[in-house]
């Protein structure tokens, strides 16, 4: 199929032919801190001891500062060392007491009341109410009870905005462009490098193209064990590549509620109209949509909370 205009790629092999070099393809700004050309953070759900054991050593050799969406149900066994690594630098957040997935039956009442309100006192009694008020959707679900999309993650929204919260994670979409965190700050894309499979490639593709874009990745991980097990891990060597992948980009790591603070902060991002309270992201990145039943081929539903028992 012909077109009418000339393209860019008629227009580089013009120039090619005619031994002119192409323009070169503008690259963003250098509007991060510290010069960097995008930003990353990193977020581990669940309050799972195997975050503890594995994740956060090798963070901290890195230098690197996380976000832990925490629940209560897991969150008690070791509630000390989830204390320590908050006083490190790491943030802390609310990812429900019990990490519900099936909300059709909640009211927008009770939801709110047995884990939005509980978990947020919660952190406040144990991390401190100066805290970032950041969320991460269980399972990614953004709707709760009956009715259309609109109405229930309408519902939803007005439950996180009740309770002061100012950002809060997806789990599907690319990377994350400032403009629209500031007029969308809880509907922010994150993305499941080792959700398929336990290999590095997904995230450094993800990666790669937040630096090209100049966007904001919010990568985010289950258990990080001695050797993958199910969709939704990580082995400590996978995960330590995508770290020291991180570390050799050119971009700013810090925790979620830290990024959201700065964006927020400038208002040159604050320049588009705000998009529809239940948009899903076309981008290549969404391989499960966020509002439906996510699925796993081996019988794990990262929907469900990998639980801690004594």
């Amino acid at each position: 199929m012909t077109e009418s205009r000339i393209s860019r790629r008629s227009l580089f092999a013009a120039a090619a032919a005619l031994g002119l070099a192409p323009p070169a393809l503008a690259q963003p700004a250098r509007v991060w801190p510290n010069g960097a050309r995008a930003a990353v953070s990193l977020t581990y759900d669940d309050a799972l001891n195997s975050q503890l054991d594995n994740a956060v050593p090798e963070l901290d050799r890195l230098g690197l500062k996380a976000t832990f969406f925490l629940t209560e149900d897991n969150a008690h066994w070791r509630l000390a060392d989830w204390e320590a690594l908050a006083r490190d630098g790491h943030e802390v957040a609310n990812h429900t007491v019990t990490h519900p997935c099936a909300l059709s039956g909640y009211s927008a009442e009770r939801f709110e009341h047995s884990e939005i309100d509980r978990m947020e006192g919660y952190l406040d009694d144990h991390f401190g109410a100066d805290r970032a008020r950041t969320f991460a959707y269980p399972c990614g679900y953004l709707g709760i009870g009956r009715g259309g999309r609109h109405e229930r993650f309408a519902r939803y929204r007005r439950v996180l905005q009740r309770d002061s919260v100012v950002a809060a994670r997806t789990t599907a979409g690319g990377p994350n462009r400032p403009a629209e965190v500031v007029a969308d700050p809880l509907y922010l894309h994150g993305f499941e490098p080792t959700f398929e499979g336990d290999g590095v490639g997904p995230a450094i593709r993800y990666l790669h193209e937040t630096v090209a874009k100049g966007g904001w990745a919010i990568l985010v991980f289950h258990d990080v064990l001695p050797k993958w097990h199910a969709d939704g891990d990580a082995s400590v060597a996978t995960h330590n590549k995508i770290l020291a992948q991180i570390t050799a980009l050119d971009l700013w790591c810090a925790p979620m509620g830290q990024v959201f603070d700065y964006v927020e902060s400038r208002p040159r991002w604050s320049c588009i109209p705000p998009p529809s309270p239940c948009r899903i992201s076309a981008s290549p990145w969404s391989r499960r949509r966020s509002s439906d039943p996510p699925r796993s081929p081996s019988g794990w539903s990262p929907g469900r909370q990998r639980r801690i028992t004594p």
